[in-house]
Formats: C-alpha cells, sequence, structure tokens
C-alpha cells in the first residue's frame, strides 16, 4: 500500500475522528465544568483533535501541511467570486447578530472578539485547507465537507441547546457556507479568505456569547 494511498484514506476518515474525539472531550468537560463554561474546555478538545489530524498526516504520510496555510490578499479575487464566495457567507448570520444581541452582555464582547479570531483559523484551516486535498472531483470534496462541518454543528452545539429554532437554522447556514467557502477554495487556493469571512460569521452571530446570553435568560 503506497504513502499516498494511505493519505487518501486518512483524509477521508479524519473528519469522523475528529468528531469522536471531541465528542469524548464534550462529555468529559459537560461532567466536570457548569454548562455555561464547558464549551471551553469542549473546544480546547475540538482544537486539539484537528492539530493531531495535521500532526499524523505530516509525521507519517508526508503531508505538505505549509500548502494548507495559504494566506494572501493577492491577488484580490474576482467580484463575483468574492461576492458569493466570501460576503455572502459571512452576512447569512447577520439576523441572529440584529436581534440577538440585546441579549448578550456588553461585558462578553472581549470574549466574542477571542473566539472570533481563533476558531476560524482552525476550522479553516481542517475543513476547507486540509480537506482541500481530498481524493476525488471538485464536487465531491465540496458536498462531502460541507455535510460533516455541516453535521459537526450539530453533533457539537446540541450537547448545549435543544430548542429547534437555534440548532436548525445553524445546521442549514453551515452548510451553505461550507459549500461556498470550498468552492472558493477549489478556486483561489487561498485560505485567508474564508478565515477572514468566517471570523465575521462567528462575530455577527456572537459565536458562544448569544448562546451565553440565550442560556443567562433561561433558554437553556
Amino acid at each position: 500500500m503506497t504513502n499516498d494511498y494511505r493519505l487518501k484514506w486518512f483524509l477521508i476518515i479524519s473528519p469522523f475522528l475528529v468528531l469522536l474525539l471531541t465528542k469524548i472531550g464534550i462529555i468529559i468537560s459537560i461532567k466536570y465544568f457548569q454548562p455555561e463554561i464547558s464549551w471551553i474546555p469542549s473546544f480546547i478538545g475540538y482544537y486539539f483533535s484537528i492539530l493531531l489530524m495535521f500532526f499524523i498526516a505530516t509525521k507519517y504520510f508526508s503531508f505538505p501541511i505549509k500548502q494548507v496555510f495559504t494566506l494572501s490578499l493577492k491577488p484580490v479575487p474576482k467580484f463575483g467570486l468574492l461576492f458569493w464566495g466570501i460576503i455572502i457567507p459571512a452576512l447569512l448570520p447577520i439576523a441572529a447578530f440584529i436581534t440577538q444581541i440585546k441579549l448578550v452582555p456588553f461585558e462578553f464582547v472581549i470574549y466574542i472578539i477571542i473566539f472570533s479570531c481563533i476558531n476560524p483559523i482552525f476550522e479553516e484551516g481542517f475543513w476547507r485547507g486540509f480537506l482541500n486535498f481530498l481524493p476525488g472531483n471538485s464536487t465531491f470534496r465540496i458536498l462531502y465537507t460541507s455535510i460533516l462541518f455541516s453535521f459537526s454543528h450539530l453533533f457539537f452545539w446540541s450537547y448545549w441547546f435543544k430548542v429547534p429554532m437555534i440548532i436548525i437554522p445553524t445546521v442549514i447556514s453551515t452548510f451553505i457556507m461550507g459549500i461556498l467557502w470550498m468552492w472558493f477554495m477549489q478556486k483561489r487556493k487561498n485560505l485567508l479568505y474564508p478565515i477572514l469571512s468566517h471570523v465575521l460569521v462567528d462575530i455577527f452571530n456572537l459565536s458562544v456569547a448569544v448562546y451565553y446570553g440565550i442560556i443567562s435568560f433561561g433558554q437553556f
């Protein structure tokens, strides 16, 4: 079995390994931490599992990890690509921002900014950068990663949020985001723009902060 063949299979199964490891971390976090903060060690576990996939691929399959983080502002994408692949995904959660901002304590803004700067690097690095090397054609890579990216939000957030009005829009919107961001990556092989778009998504969605505000108002 060649190294390239094993790498292809590792890329295919790596999302499931990330989901499994993260689930274990969530179960442990929920058991030992209060609901309001249990998401913090859970996400640390999520990021650790992504780093582990990078390490395994690099160490044992000679994966070119440097090619994942292709970050450049230039050349600026054409308007159509920029609009559909970057701007539209960033604006999808703006309704949540407008309607839910009043629920979030002002002092929680710092947590929004920190989370929104860290999370997109890991998620885009894995779901769009790392998995852009999946075998198969462009359509397969787009659908495979988008479905699993969307499912990961259902898989993770359903531990804290049982309300359909939160979970269903999250799953649908992340599926659309996954399609558009990966489509952009297929065209440009530049991770910087999806990361920036994802930062805006997390800010507009207020990431954990929106849901923290809902928890604080007794809807958890």
